[in-house]
């Protein structure tokens, strides 16, 4: 048996543009309880479903660690363990619900050194399966030497 081990992206492989891959995530009712349970983010809006129509959401729906986690996570599975996520910012422009299909989208949109640094620029966007774009992040990753 073969075991698949990650492996880093190297600076002189990555190219401005250079797309980072799509990632499926399913919002479900288990996704939504393990995300209110691990970030201690007790709002009913995220896991009492009356509670959030009544106040205007389609249902209950990811809180903003949730988006952190799964930004960071499609950041680093794609540039490699050893790359190091620099920064991270990201505009929510409408909610993720149970039962939503998130798909992500995203790409290579800076290549540059600062301080002996070798930054990549990424931008990822977030769609379901009724509008696009509906999370954005800007993120900064290093990689090593």
């Amino acid at each position: 048996m073969t075991i698949d081990r990650f492996t880093t992206r190297r600076w002189d492989a990555v190219s401005e543009g250079d797309p980072l891959g799509s990632v499926t995530f399913p919002i479900t009712l288990r996704t939504l309880m393990i995300d209110v349970a691990g970030t201690r983010d007790l709002y009913p809006i995220h896991h009492d479903r009356e509670f959030a129509k009544r106040n205007g959401a389609r249902d209950i729906f990811v809180n903003t660690m949730f988006y952190e986690a799964l930004f960071g996570r499609i950041a680093t599975d794609w540039a490699g363990p050893e790359a190091f996520l620099r920064r991270l910012r990201f505009t929510m422009r409408g909610p993720n619900c149970l039962g939503d299909t998130i798909i992500s989208r995203g790409w290579v949109s800076r290549k540059h050194e600062q301080e002996c640094q070798r930054l990549l620029d990424l931008e990822i966007h977030l769609d379901n399966q009724l509008e696009e774009d509906v999370t954005i992040a800007y993120l900064t990753v290093e990689l090593p030497d």
